[in-house]
């Protein structure tokens, strides 16, 4: 029954391409071979190439990968490496998705030396962010680190607004992941702000440029009036400079020829005088030397009555202002004194009525949120439900807040086939939102209520298909590739059919893990989320549908990434999927209530003191094969 399965798997995988699909398929292959056989690499590799999108946009990855293969090689033979780059990031991307790191990251640092080869910057910084999301998918976070640093560096030079955003998104993650939620939070923060004012540069740009015709318009003609108005006004000066200087020549003739005549009349007066002048000082001189000697006494006896009073009053005036100047200073520091007490009074009433408020503000915070709390646990279906559907099943659930970004899901629906017949079939589901507390369950009941909405159609609908709808509408309904947000989830949904014998499952980067005959196996989730961070690479791409066949006893564990991302208090390490893993091998077998204790106590004994970093969930239920 297995091997059957098996190959079923297989012919879905290929069914993705239509009819149509395969026209134009062997068509590009046609031109690709004609175009080789005449010698013309170029056109060759690009039908090739064209071949290669054509698998890759259908997911069909590996029938992808000779063609891009093939058209890499014709074109290094041409020497047209801004084409080689190109395709070798496609296969980067293809063996990503195909969980091959390995050659993913062969192929991304391969693409990046050729960009660094072609020196160009932007090409440069999202080579370096393809590698680091490599490292990021492989939990390599201090590399991936290192990557996006120098990747932000060349981004910020050029001033590459895009990249800068990418970078910092992806170092947030990568510090969430490493446990550094300090580091985490100051680059959301840069990305946050960067947004709005890349938004707002965007929109002053778009204005600026509405408004630059009507001013240059204006501009020319005030230009050219002014240009008028200075050439007039220059003509006039002009004139008037020139009958003005004709008017100076003609007053400093007339000026020159009256000083000449006062000038003559003066000599001669001036002659008469000093004769006179001379006679008068003779007598004058002989009378003064008999009067400077009584005068010489006198003076010296007043200069020496007014230097003693001098003193006296200088004396005095010292005194005087130095009180004077004592009560000054007095009286300033009572009024400095009087105003700093004014000032510790208002303060003080200041900091009563905002501690006042403070205090009003907390308490209506935590009305609120006890408020959002409630909301959430009526929405959400009760865990002692899930006994209802799966006999043997236990949620163990730990928000960090009060309220949780994590959220669980499970429901049955009576699915209407082709023939009318409707059908049960019970779906579950472990959640991860972006962010936690207020805003992770706003984004948490947007997604319940989706989900819903998806299951009421009473359609025959995959796990694969429901995330591809789901993802569809959580960019939709957030306006993602008009606004800056970029909140999104993590999830593993899983779908059982009890009459069929089968569990499928699809996920966004969050696995499923299963135990049949003691034997674990982790089915790895896309590395594509829901909603979120935007990658044109991985954007059409399709979340894989995977069956899992019940024909033995099986335990299925799905979980958020809570418990493997804690760090403990006595390593101070992350506790890592690796040991979740060993968790679920030693209690698989257990009864489910004791293994819902057990994972328990393994957290709490873990995490010690140390503050929970992120809300924790873990799903656990146990099915066994129907006879039909």
């Amino acid at each position: 029954m297995f091997f059957f399965l098996s190959i079923f798997i297989e012919q879905k995988s290929y069914a993705q391409l239509s009819p149509k699909d395969i026209e134009t398929l062997n068509e590009y292959l046609n031109q690709a071979n004609q175009f080789k056989k005449g010698s013309e690499p170029v056109k060759s590799a690009n039908f090739f190439y064209k071949a290669g999108m054509l698998c890759l946009q259908r997911n069909v990855f590996q029938k992808a990968i000779p063609y891009f293969q093939e058209s890499a090689a014709l074109n290094i033979d041409a020497k047209k490496y801004d084409d080689v780059k190109k395709i070798y990031s496609n296969l980067g991307l293809i063996y990503s998705n195909m969980q091959d790191y390995e050659k993913a990251m062969i192929y991304f640092e391969s693409s990046y030396k050729i960009r660094v080869k072609l020196g160009v910057k932007d090409d440069i910084s999202s080579g370096l962010i393809d590698v680091a999301y490599v490292l990021g998918v492989q939990k390599q976070n201090k590399e991936a680190i290192i990557k996006l640093v120098q990747a932000l560096d060349i981004a910020t030079e050029i001033n590459n607004s895009r990249l800068i955003l990418i970078c910092y998104r992806m170092l947030a993650e990568n510090y969430q992941n490493l446990g550094d939620v300090q580091k985490s939070s100051d680059y959301m923060n840069k990305y946050t702000s960067y947004q709005q004012h890349f938004q707002k540069k965007k929109i002053e740009e778009k204005e600026e440029e509405d408004k630059i015709k009507t001013i240059v318009e204006i501009n020319k003609r005030e230009s050219e009036n002014k240009a008028r108005q200075l050439e007039l006004e220059l003509i006039k000066k002009n004139r008037q400079v020139a009958e003005d200087s004709l008017r100076q020549i003609v007053k400093r003739r007339e000026d020159s020829l009256q000083m000449a005549s006062i000038s003559l009349k003066t000599e001669k007066t001036q002659s008469e005088l000093l004769i006179k002048e001379s006679e008068l000082q003779k007598s004058v001189i002989k009378e003064q030397e008999a009067q400077q000697k009584s005068r010489g006494l006198i003076i010296y006896s007043i200069i020496g009555l007014l230097a003693l009073v001098s003193v006296i009053v200088l004396i005095l005036w010292i005194l005087n202002r130095r009180g004077r100047k004592h009560n000054i200073e007095l009286k300033l520091s009572n009024e400095e004194i009087a105003i700093q007490k004014k000032n510790v009074d208002a303060k003080n009433s200041e900091l009563t009525d905002a501690f006042k408020m403070i205090e009003e503000q907390s308490q209506n915070l935590a009305m609120n949120i006890n408020y959002a709390k409630n909301i959430q646990k009526v929405l959400l279906p009760k865990q002692e439900n899930l006994a209802n559907f799966l006999e043997e099943s236990f949620i163990y659930f730990e928000p960090r807040d009060q309220v949780s970004g994590d959220f669980f899901w499970f429901t049955e629906s009576n699915i209407i086939n082709g023939s009318g017949v409707p059908r049960k079939k019970f779906y579950i589901s472990a959640v991860d939102c972006t962010g936690h507390g207020v805003p992770g369950a706003l984004l948490s009941m947007i997604s319940y209520n989706m989900l819903e909405n998806i299951i009421a159609q009473q359609k025959a609908k995959h796990p694969n298909e429901i995330l591809n709808e789901l993802h569809d509408g959580i960019r939709r309904t957030l306006r993602q590739k008009t606004t800056s947000n970029q909140d999104g989830m993590d999830m593993a949904l899983c779908s059982y059919e009890k009459e069929k014998n089968i569990l499928e499952y699809a996920g966004a980067k969050n696995p499923v893990i299963y135990i049949k005959n003691d034997k674990l196996t982790y089915v790895k989730g896309d590395v594509k989320p829901i909603g979120g961070t935007y990658f044109e690479k991985t954007e059409n791409m399709s979340f894989r549908h995977h069956i899992i066949p019940i024909d033995t006893k099986t335990e299925f564990y799905i979980f958020s990434d809570g418990l493997a991302d804690q760090v403990g208090e006595e390593t101070g390490k992350k506790f890592l999927y690796s040991r979740l893993r060993e968790l679920f091998q030693q209690i698989h077998h257990l009864p489910m209530e004791e293994q819902r204790e057990a994972v328990k106590k393994t957290f709490r004994e873990w995490k010690g003191n140390r503050e929970q970093i992120d809300d924790v969930l873990v799903i656990g239920f146990r099915l066994f094969p129907t006879k039909i």
